[in-house]
This record gives C-alpha cells, sequence and structure tokens, in this order.
C-alpha cells in the first residue's frame, strides 16, 4: 500500500517501497525501464517530508464545468487515460520522453507548461490549452494512422503509426516494419543474452553518433537510446520468458516525434488503453472547447478601450471583399467569418465556392470551390511566432482601388491582441480594409495568423488626440489549426526551418491567396 506524505516544500510525495541505500539508484532504474515507476520517480531519505497524509482512492472523477474549462490546469480529476493520453500528446509534439504511464508528476507537468509557453506564450496552461493539446493529438492520431499494436509472439505491446507502416522483412523471429512516406524503421526480435548484448553495444557504438549514449542495464530490462547526425536510434529490451523480447527503432529528423511516442510507449503484455475516457473530464473539456469555437452568437467583453476595425470593403455592387488562402490541395480556403457572414453568394479568385464552416468566436470561416480544383496551398508553422519575430502579410486591401495582390511586411509587436486578447496576436505589417482573412507567414513560409483587424485609428484620435500607426491584428496560427481540426478539415504543418527569401515568399502567397467577393 502506498503512502502520502506532504513536504516541506509544499509539494505531496508518494512512497511506494523501501530499499537499501547502497542499491537504490539500480533499483529504481531497472523499475523505471520497466514501466513500474514513472519516469520522474526518484529515492529519497524523507527528511524533507513534514507529515504523513490520510487519503482515500476517489471513487468518481468530479465533473468538469465551463468555469473550469479556463482554470489553471489541474490534472488531479482526470482520468489514468486521459493523462496517458496526455502524455502521448506531448510526446508527439517532442515535449515528452517518458513513460505514458499515466502518473502525472513534475516530469509531465513540465513538458505541459514548455508546450504551453511555446504555443501559447503563457506560463500557466488552463484546462482549456489541455482540451487544445488533445484536439490536436486526435487529429494527428487519425491523420497519421497511428494504432495499439500488440506483438504477440514477444509479448509487448506498443503504439505505432501501423496504418502507413509495411512488413518489408521477416527472418524467424526478426521483423523488420518500414514507414511508407518516413525514414522510420522497427525491428522487432527475441534475442539471447549474445544477441542482446550485441544488439545494444552496436547501437551504442554507432558510427554517427552524437554525444554519449543513454543506457539501462537491469535484470530484465535494458535500454539503449543515441542521437546521430542523421537522426535516432532506440533500443528496449525485456526479458521474457528467458529471452529478450528487443525492439529497434531508426528515425530520421522527419520521424523525431515518432520515435518519442513509439519508445514511450512500449509495454510487457497486451496494450494498455490510452485514449480518453468516455464523458470524462478531459472529453467534456473537449467538447466545452469546441463548443467556443463553434459559439454563433459570443459577444465581445465590455473593454472600455477603442474598438477595432474589421477591414473588409464594400464593393461596387453593394457585397463585401477580403482575403482567402487555400489551406490544403482539396480546394479549401480559410478566411474571416465577418467577411462572409451576409453572404448570398460568395466567390474565390472569381470562381464559385461555399460557405463550410464558420466560427463567430473566433471570426474565422472555411470555404470550398464549387467546382473541384487542385490547388496549391500554405503549410501552418508548427509553434506561434515569437515577439519580434518577422512575417509577411498578403491580401486585396481597396479593391477597386488598387490592383491585384498587395504584400507587405512587419514584426509580431505583441503577443497579445485588444485588450490583452489572447486569441491574436499584434502585428506591424499595414492592413488595410480588403486585407481581412489574408495569411501571415513566418521567414520559413509557415502561417502564423490570419489577418482580422486594424485599431480604429480615427475613434482613438477623438480620445487621445493621437494617431495610432500600423497597430494591426492576426488571429494566432494555433487556433486556426483548432478551427479546422474541430471541422475536420486537412492542414500541413512545418517546422521553422530554412529561410525563406522575401522575393519567394511572396510568389508563394501569391500562388495560394486569393480574393473574396461577397454579394
Amino acid at each position: 500500500m502506498a503512502s502520502v506524505y506532504l513536504s516541506d516544500n509544499g509539494w505531496y510525495a508518494i512512497a511506494v517501497d523501501m530499499v537499501n541505500t547502497d542499491k537504490a539508484a539500480a533499483v529504481l532504474n531497472s523499475r523505471k525501464a520497466a514501466g513500474y515507476y514513472p519516469s520522474d520517480a526518484y529515492c529519497s531519505t524523507g527528511q524533507k517530508y513534514v507529515r504523513e497524509v490520510a487519503w482515500q482512492a476517489s471513487t468518481g472523477a468530479p465533473l468538469a464545468s465551463t468555469e473550469n474549462l479556463w482554470s489553471d490546469f489541474d490534472a488531479r480529476p482526470l482520468s489514468l487515460g486521459d493523462k496517458r493520453f496526455l502524455q502521448a500528446a506531448l510526446a508527439l509534439e517532442g515535449y515528452y520522453n517518458g513513460l505514458l504511464d499515466g502518473a502525472w508528476g513534475r516530469g509531465s507537468q513540465d513538458a505541459f507548461e514548455r508546450h504551453a509557453m511555446e504555443t501559447f506564450d503563457i506560463d500557466k496552461p488552463a484546462n482549456a490549452h489541455a482540451a487544445w493539446l488533445a484536439v490536436s493529438a486526435m487529429r494527428r492520431i487519425s491523420e497519421e494512422g497511428w494504432e495499439l499494436k500488440n506483438v504477440g509472439y514477444l509479448g509487448i505491446s506498443m503504439f505505432m503509426p501501423s496504418a502507413h507502416m509495411r512488413l518489408t522483412e521477416k527472418d524467424g523471429t526478426q521483423e523488420i516494419w518500414e514507414h511508407e512516406t518516413k525514414d522510420l524503421a522497427v525491428l522487432f526480435d527475441d534475442l539471447d543474452l549474445s544477441g542482446l548484448a550485441s544488439a545494444h553495444e552496436r547501437l551504442a557504438s554507432e558510427p554517427k553518433r552524437i554525444g554519449q549514449p543513454y543506457e539501462v542495464r537491469g535484470e530484465d530490462t535494458w535500454v539503449t537510446s543515441v542521437g546521430t547526425s542523421d537522426g535516432s536510434l532506440y533500443a528496449r529490451s525485456d526479458k521474457i520468458q528467458g529471452t529478450w523480447s528487443t525492439v529497434l527503432i531508426a528515425a530520421g529528423y522527419d520521424a523525431k516525434s515518432d520515435i518519442a511516442l513509439i519508445s514511450s510507449s512500449i509495454r510487457r503484455g497486451p496494450p494498455s488503453e490510452m485514449f480518453p475516457t468516455e464523458n470524462g473530464v478531459l472529453m467534456t473539456y473537449v467538447s466545452q472547447f469546441l463548443d467556443v469555437l463553434s459559439e454563433e452568437d459570443s459577444e465581445a467583453p465590455e473593454t472600455g478601450m477603442v474598438s477595432s476595425t474589421p477591414p473588409s470593403v464594400p464593393d461596387e455592387q453593394g457585397g463585401f471583399t477580403g482575403t482567402a488562402f487555400f489551406v490544403n490541395g482539396d480546394g479549401i480556403a480559410l478566411t474571416n467569418a465577418h467577411v462572409v457572414e451576409e453572404c448570398g453568394t460568395v466567390t474565390l479568385d472569381g470562381k464559385p465556392a461555399e460557405i463550410l464552416n464558420v466560427s463567430a468566436a473566433f471570426d474565422l470561416a472555411a470555404l470550398k470551390l464549387m467546382v473541384p480544383a487542385e490547388t496549391e496551398w500554405l503549410p501552418f508553422a508548427k509553434h506561434d511566432a515569437g515577439l519580434n519575430a518577422d512575417i509577411t502579410i498578403a491580401g486585396y486591401p481597396l479593391h477597386g482601388l488598387l490592383g491585384g495582390l498587395n504584400v507587405s511586411r512587419g514584426s509580431v509587436s505583441s503577443m497579445k491582441g485588444l485588450a490583452g486578447d489572447e486569441t491574436s496576436i499584434q502585428i506591424s505589417a499595414p492592413v488595410q480594409p480588403g486585407n481581412s482573412g489574408g495569411p501571415a507567414i513566418n521567414s520559413s513560409g509557415g502561417v502564423v495568423g490570419v489577418v482580422v483587424s486594424k485599431l480604429n485609428a480615427l475613434a482613438l484620435a477623438g480620445e487621445t488626440g493621437d494617431i495610432a500607426q500600423n497597430v494591426n491584428f492576426a488571429i494566432r496560427g494555433t487556433l486556426a489549426k483548432v478551427f479546422l481540426a474541430s471541422n475536420g478539415i486537412a492542414y500541413t504543418e512545418i517546422e521553422n526551418g530554412a529561410y525563406l527569401a522575401p522575393e519567394d515568399a511572396a510568389k508563394r502567397l501569391q500562388a495560394t491567396t486569393f480574393l473574396v467577393e461577397c454579394q
């Protein structure tokens, strides 16, 4: 039976066993590798414990409320499956490399907070950010074909993108599976003691190795992990019924997140549930979060500040124009909800289009060409742009006065929008009526925002006597991705990488960004 102690730093410690001091490190590493203890477990003398705390296992998780959605994140009400899924999501995003054990300790919390800081620029994530992470992971798991795989003849199981992997070699107990499009291969084998030592030694002495290997050599579990100039190598062997069930993973840089999730999920025995509990707390948060995205009648809070003006523009026929950009090759484009909210008919690049989905809460809308056509599209940046990051925007401002696509450059002036709005960022790139719905891309060509509004400079001048210049706003790219994912619309992502020259950025925007006309 576990014991719970209050520590002098305010944290609670769960004590599960007593071991001799001279054997503590070896026992701890062995049990971590075997999956018995979470990756952030540690040995302690107990000198920092203040007192033992009486506890009793909960008979049920508390219900999640809408108010709790925006409260600071708290993992305690989540089920084991909820927490395992969030750990898997963090591994898939490249933030977590521990076991998917559902034990939400310091390692899991630190990974979640790093993700929130780099994705949303906040240091105290809310339950809503866990919902966002879950939605993003659900989309990726579905699109990338992740499945629980039971390797019965070895007595182990794991999570793999099985839908896109093919058996390329089978020789006795050895199987090699390779990914169809990524530099990813997984080898299964049943080894004797000699084969075990040879396999792990080859990995540890890999000629392309960078730095020192991570090694665990326990009585019943061996682990070797190596970074290389080409990517990563990982091997885990579990002693089961006298022989060593072994998984070896080789991954290039394009499969960095894949190797993290596969290696974290390896366990003895059949697969363990790692999806959120149906009707549980996490799925309640997800449902509430998606309701926020689709809420048609949400009202902006009273801020007492000068309003922002959506930059769409009336055309000669009494309609409005704006901008949209394609997000995939199926003719689906993204724009602002206010551009199309009163449309009887809408055209995109002069071609008839239909309105697929609208979110008034985030001022986003998805359009689709009514006549099927292959389209070039813009990928999304994997993470939000940072403060003062360079951006380029494109759109059709003042249509009828200015001709063709207008491309301009600027930077991220603030990580929040008007009155501290966390759904948008402030940008310095010039915005005029007609820019609504246009993309804001980073220096690698990834979408980091959707142009949405500019500050009402005349109203501000009336209140302050000062004319504001280049105070404009864009919806965060991460929220645009949630809108697309929640409506089943495919999109792609890119890491920040090679610098895209301004001339090449303009060409890419010209091929993907088009005029929206609403009648």
